[in-house]
């Protein structure tokens, strides 16, 4: 299919206008919508969160006359859904309101639709293309096609180190390596999340919040937002004073723990007053070099969070063990780290990665660097597994 210049011109636009709600419409994607007719744009919408209505609607809402969508275009950044959730499907709207072609970047990966709304929209004289900037608007949605294929969250794994990969002095104290505007990106990313996940020796060693760092003004994404912390601490060491358990009554906070003592049980039952959730998981192994540590099945840990509380992207805010896990066991999906032009030297224990087991060059994690950006002085890399067909 060969797009015109106005095709893509309308598609950059929906896309830009998906990207409005990032954050906000989990489990959902993030999809626009442009309506154009004899050149000229007749309205635009997005899906501004999950529950409220889809673009499609929204853009044919926006419409100040209804009678100019006869034979209109409209320009979607994924397929338009064909089945009934919490709002109709978008196919009715379009063949009631008379829409003539829609354009859309690309296929909907969910298997409820997957091409059956294309098949609704032709069958009912609609012409469909679709394969516009299909890669920008997949990588757009990159949580939600990952989530929606697999079962499983997206998994970003975000660290701040200094340019020799120590993420604090020996004594742990790491505030702050980063520049101030990184540290902002991050209140960013973790708005751009469902869940922060974390491991108990940075809750001990830092006593986080692990929530957002936003003005007094701003509303605040308490249990009624989807947003929550998960705390992966198998011998329930954490503390009752911490931060994370003062704040769980109004922040939605599971931790992830071992079978329990008659003594634990004790301490869960009051975490569990708290507010904090404490859900008791399979272990894995001990680990060799600290036997009172147990590994706890990240990939059971992954599945729980998706099935049971919905979430499809989480933020990994860890230590080198944890992270090294995620490594080891490739259950990561991105990663981000925050280089700060510090050298600390190898005086200090704490590094981005602990043992990974690596006895030969071709057994390391390899990745792919999407970009380097320059955040105050910082070098902020984003990288992504490379695949395993690339070419190493």
């Amino acid at each position: 299919m060969n797009f015109s210049a106005e095709d893509k011109r309308y598609m950059k636009l929906a896309i830009s206008i998906a990207e409005k709600a990032r954050g906000f419409t989990s489990p959902n994607p993030m999809v626009g919508a442009v309506i154009v007719k004899d050149g000229k744009m007749l309205s635009s919408g997005y899906h501004k969160k999950a529950g409220s209505s889809h673009a499609e609607v929204e853009a044919i809402n926006a419409c100040p006359d209804k009678k100019l969508l006869a034979g209109a275009t409209m320009y979607v950044s994924l397929e338009p859904c064909c089945i009934y959730g919490k709002t109709p499907p978008c196919t009715e709207a379009i063949i009631k309101n008379g829409i003539s072609r829609v354009v859309a970047a690309c296929r909907d990966p969910n298997p409820e639709v997957s091409g059956r709304g294309f098949e609704i929209l032709k069958a009912a004289g609609v012409i469909v293309d679709y394969g516009l900037l299909e890669e920008r608007a997949k990588k757009q949605n990159e949580i939600f096609f990952k989530s929606i294929t697999s079962g499983r969250p997206f998994v970003t794994i975000k660290i701040a180190s200094s340019l020799d990969g120590r993420t604090a002095l020996d004594s742990g104290n790491s505030k702050w390596i980063t520049s101030e505007k990184s540290r902002r990106l991050v209140q960013k990313m973790r708005l751009k999340n469902d869940c922060i996940l974390t491991g108990i020796n940075t809750v001990l060693t830092d006593d986080p919040l692990l929530h957002l760092r936003i003005a007094k003004t701003s509303s605040v994404p308490l249990k009624s937002r989807k947003f929550l912390r998960a705390i992966l601490d198998s011998s329930l060491r954490i503390s009752p004073q911490s931060k994370i358990a003062c704040t769980s009554e109004r922040i939605k906070t599971i931790v992830f723990t071992s079978s329990l003592n008659n003594e634990q049980r004790k301490k869960a039952a009051l975490l569990k007053k708290m507010g904090m959730e404490i859900t008791e998981i399979k272990e894995l192994q001990k680990q060799k070099e600290n036997t009172d540590i147990t590994l706890l099945d990240l990939s059971q840990i992954l599945k729980i969070l998706h099935d049971n509380y919905e979430v499809t992207s989480v933020l990994v805010e860890a230590g080198q063990m944890l992270c090294s896990s995620f490594l080891k066991n490739k259950l990561f999906d991105k990663m981000i780290l925050f280089m700060a032009p510090k050298i600390i030297g190898n005086d200090s224990r704490y590094g981005m990665f602990g043992n990974l087991s690596t006895k030969l060059l071709s057994d390391c994690p390899v990745l792919e660097i999407e970009s380097v950006k320059n955040i105050d002085g910082d070098l902020m890399i984003t990288a992504y597994p490379k695949k395993k067909n690339a070419l190493l």
